[in-house]
């Protein structure tokens, strides 16, 4: 992605202030309604084991990819 497509976070004392760009914002917004991730996100639930909890959370790490990639080629 762009790099203005960002998160930035920043720590100051026990406040975390995070800043998300308006890609960004998208992204998570369409991950919000889209299937696959919340299928995805089922399965994780459902995890009874690490190892099958981490493969659920690197393949909707791989879906985020995906889907901002379908933001930036809009």
């Amino acid at each position: 992605m762009n790099p203005d497509d960002h998160i930035h976070a920043e720590q100051i004392g026990d406040i975390a202030l995070v800043e998300i760009s308006d890609a960004m914002q998208r992204v998570f917004d369409r991950a919000d309604t889209d299937p696959r991730m919340m299928q995805l996100g089922r399965l994780m639930a459902e995890a009874e084991d690490s190892e099958f909890w981490i493969m659920s959370l690197d393949a909707m790490a791989q879906r985020m990819e995906e889907l901002a990639l379908m933001e930036e080629m809009q």
